[in-house]
């Protein structure tokens, strides 16, 4: 088999097919990818190099469409970004068809994994089908089964163990989808439609992001009224019934809950369906790290100092704890704002080795205590725990803690 594009989906993936018994062919057009696969070294939180070394023999890693005329089941695991002006970019799942259609082989299954508007599977059909010139559902099976992948996950929740959900072009693809996904995950879950898989991954982030924007609500009015809002969530989240508990931060990133809503809104305007209350939920979280911003300047200025020319420590640039993956990254944005308010502003990251944001490096700087003291204050982003074992933020004169997890006081201030 071959898996499409080995990121943070596909990389697992491979892993686990691979130690199912089965030979993987690891196409990616990113050779340092490529090149650290066969030299078993893990570039994820989720995969260690042990992982790919014990594997190493049925791991094929490859930037050679050809490499694909020999395998039975295709699995697509390529990135689905927003454009600039916000519509999904499909681009990379209609390339990948351009370079599996015309290898395909009658009897084959293709397996589309990565997040996409409803739609999009049964137009990729039609695209293998004119590319392969063989008939899909009949000669060869499709189906998409969306991932559920949450990196550097601390709650257990694996490839293995993690419910799939499978929906075919017809019922002997969702059978064959289900099965091939059965080698490798203990539950998988057949659903009645194509369209059925494409929604339900996402608006489970749709969900999530609702909830989120929602509990940046709930934190600003909780600030003016000298209420911690952590004890409130935890408070409502004792209730063992119609309560799922999210927490209020600096904004949100990665390739889910920053993109995926906007999936169910495109083909929502195609409709003349109105979603406002997604909409809504979507621009709060992207503006959320001009919130901060704003936080920032007015607690500079109640200090007697401005914005402008002031040193400031952007604390974590990932999108999340544990992981250094900087895409959509509520910390870019907020060094764009910082930037454009004439701050000087440098950032730390354990697992960010550099970062640059709009064309310009940031100066990143070693988190101890003599780097720490040189800043006017602190922005904590991304409560790493290599960040959070070490409790330096004291050595600055302030710290905004976006997340609520220091104690306030002595120059902590909660976002």
């Amino acid at each position: 088999m071959a898996v499409v594009g080995v990121g943070y989906t596909g990389l697992p993936l491979a892993v686990g097919f691979a130690a199912a018994g089965l030979t993987v062919v690891c196409l990616d057009s990113d050779a340092e990818k490529i090149a650290a696969i066969a030299e078993g070294r893990s570039y994820l939180p989720d995969v260690s190099d042990a992982e790919l070394s014990a594997n190493a023999e049925k791991l094929i890693p490859a930037t050679d469409p050809e490499t694909l005329t020999s395998v039975e089941a295709v699995v697509i695991c390529v990135p689905t970004p927003l454009t600039g002006a916000g519509e999904p970019d499909l681009a990379a799942v209609f390339a990948v068809a351009e370079t599996v259609g015309p290898r395909l082989r009658r009897g084959s299954v293709v397996v589309l994994q990565s997040t996409v508007p409803p739609g999009t599977t049964a137009d990729l059909a039609k695209r293998l089908a004119e590319l392969s010139g063989l008939c899909a559902g009949v000669d060869f099976h499709l189906a998409h089964a969306p991932e559920r992948i949450d990196p550097a996950n601390k709650a257990g929740w694996t490839l293995a163990n993690t419910p799939k959900l499978v929906g075919g072009l017809t019922p002997a693809c969702t059978v064959a989808g289900a099965e091939l996904f059965g080698l490798v995950t203990e539950r998988v879950i057949p659903v009645s439609r194509l369209e059925v898989a494409e929604i339900a991954k996402v608006f489970e982030n749709t969900f999530r992001m609702v909830n989120i924007a929602l509990t940046y609500e709930l934190a600003d009015l909780c600030r003016e009224l000298g209420v911690p809002v952590n004890d409130v969530i935890d408070a409502a989240a004792t209730k063992p019934y119609g309560f799922l508990a999210h927490r209020p931060g600096p904004g949100v990133g990665g390739e889910c809950i920053a993109v995926d809503p906007m999936f169910l809104r495109s083909v929502a305007e195609g409709t003349g369906v109105g979603l406002p209350m997604i909409s809504q939920a979507y621009q709060r979280i992207r503006t959320r790290p001009e919130t901060v911003a704003k936080r920032l300047a007015d607690l500079l200025r109640a200090r007697g100092t401005d914005l402008a020319g002031s040193q400031v420590l952007v604390v974590g640039a990932a999108y999340k704890a544990g992981v250094g993956d900087t895409r959509n990254a509520p910390a870019l944005d907020l060094i764009r704002v910082l930037r454009a308010g004439h701050a000087k502003v440098s950032y730390t990251d354990p697992m960010v080795p550099n970062l640059v944001v709009d064309g310009e490096a940031v100066p990143r700087v070693e988190w101890d205590r003599e780097s720490v003291s040189a800043f006017d204050c602190l922005v904590l982003m991304t409560p790493h725990e290599q960040i959070m074992s070490r409790p330096l933020w004291y050595a600055a004169p302030m710290l905004l803690d976006c997340w609520s997890v220091v104690n306030a006081g002595d120059g902590v201030v909660h976002l």
